[in-house]
């Protein structure tokens, strides 16, 4: 994928960004956190923007009008909103200046209160290149993002081998080598995650997983309008299983955060069953944004993907909101997002890793049994599913101390990371119980 043409570009475009962010911590802090009851249009990207991403750029100008905050989804072209927030006249007249300057035609658009910004899906000219068309528009200093409409996808892979453990009394928590790593038998008895708010962004989520079902709080789709398949999305109904499966109650098996307030974001699609889900930034901005509105404290993005200016904008707001960004290490050291931002919690997989020494992350992420569709479990891999249950480690911290800082969580986290069974032996791994010990006083821990 292509990044803006380079690196001082990009500063500049970065600090164009902080002059026309204005004012809008105070707004989002004023969003109702029963953001459920509203249910406000989403934008769905046509189905050409899936098939052929390269025919499409994202550009973003200032928009710096003031108004009530809400979902994304309320534009000018035809989605509405009850949101005060909408495209400028100055807005308006840029976008078709820039259409018909460099023979472009607009596909979507949507305003992101959150930047102060008004986003455009631009379909590219035939008989031209998208970093010719960026290059050209990053020429004009009222363009603050240009930029390829970039993909990225999940980070876990089909696994079909399990280890034998016998945990609490859910009929799979035996198979899960994970709960043990973690120690997350005793960190229950010192916090479930009670009343955090969890906003995966993701695929799609079998709500009536009987793991799952009445435990989510609020749903949006940026796909599809299909209810179905929502629920029959594979990938997400994974993350969110780790994260926040019941306990004790009999049935499959326990997550980390069991009591969490689930959020599920469907910016993804999964092409089959089997394959890794698909997103691109048209997507995952609506997502984020949000996220952001409905004052979710912790975003799981379990997907890589490449540098992309409009995304590192949202994940910045969201930090400076105090926002607790969890993001899955790639391998590919050209898919920088999310985890290579710095104040994002990267997560890789346990069992890759050689030593602390990296500043990310580490939990369980092979052979790993989680929900599936319909009600049913299997094992899957990746770090994806790392991703997922350090998120839940951070809920279990969260609903003790508000208070933690991105910073601090990193600290209390590598400072309790050490040696644990995993499948594939013994592992570096966070341990949920002993960063709990640290935040909670009186709190004690087996010696392991």
């Amino acid at each position: 994928m292509s990044r803006l043409h380079n690196r001082s570009r990009a500063d500049l475009t970065r600090h164009l960004w902080r002059l026309c962010v204005v004012g809008t911590l105070a707004a989002i802090a004023c969003a109702s956190p029963d953001f459920a009851s509203a249910a406000p249009p989403e934008v769905r990207p046509p189905a050409e923007v899936r098939s052929a991403p390269a025919q499409f750029v994202v550009v973003a100008i200032a928009n710096s009008v003031t108004g009530r905050p809400s979902a994304v989804g309320g534009t000018a072209h035809g989605y509405g909103t009850s949101s005060n927030y909408r495209i400028s006249a100055s807005a308006s007249s840029l976008i078709r200046e820039l259409a018909r300057k460099h023979s472009l035609t607009l596909v979507s658009e949507w305003p992101i209160e959150q930047l102060q910004m008004h986003c455009v899906l631009f379909r590219i000219p035939p008989g031209t290149t998208r970093e010719a068309v960026i290059e050209k528009l990053m020429a004009d200093k009222r363009v603050l993002i240009a930029q390829p409409l970039n993909e990225f996808e999940s980070a876990t892979s089909a696994s079909n081998t399990g280890s034998a453990l016998k945990v609490f009394d859910d009929p799979y928590a035996r198979l899960q080598t994970n709960v043990s790593a973690l120690d997350v038998a005793e960190a229950h008895i010192i916090s479930r995650g009670s009343g955090v708010r969890v906003a995966i962004i993701d695929t799609g989520v079998d709500i009536e997983h009987p793991d799952l079902a009445g435990r989510t709080q609020l749903t949006r789709n940026y796909i599809d309008d299909d209810a179905r398949e929502f629920r029959n999305d594979r990938h997400g109904t994974q993350v969110a299983g780790l994260i926040a499966a019941a306990a004790n109650n009999g049935i499959g098996i326990v997550g980390v955060a069991p009591d969490v307030k689930l959020m599920a974001f469907k910016a993804c699609w999964q092409p089959s069953p089997a394959s890794a889900g698909r997103c691109n930034s048209f997507t995952l901005a609506q997502a984020l944004a949000d996220a952001l509105a409905a004052r979710a404290q912790i975003i799981n993005l379990s997907l890589v993907g490449p540098s992309d200016a409009l995304l590192e904008a949202l994940v910045g707001k969201a930090v400076e909101a105090g926002v607790i960004v969890v993001g899955a290490v790639s391998r590919d050291p050209r898919q920088e997002f999310p985890a290579r931002l710095p104040q994002v919690l990267a997560v890789a997989e346990a069992e890759a890793a050689a030593d602390d020494a990296d500043g990310v992350l580490r939990a369980p992420a092979r052979d790993i049994v989680t929900l599936v569709p319909n009600g049913h479990y299997d094992f899957a891999s990746g770090n994806s599913l790392a991703t997922a249950q350090v998120t839940g480690v951070v809920a279990l911290l969260l609903a003790r101390n508000q208070k933690l800082s991105v910073d601090k969580l990193r600290a209390l986290l590598a400072q309790t990371t050490a040696r644990h069974d995993t499948t594939r032996g013994r592992f570096l791994s966070v341990n949920a119980c002993a960063a709990l010990a640290q935040v909670v006083r009186g709190a004690v821990c087996a010696q392991r």
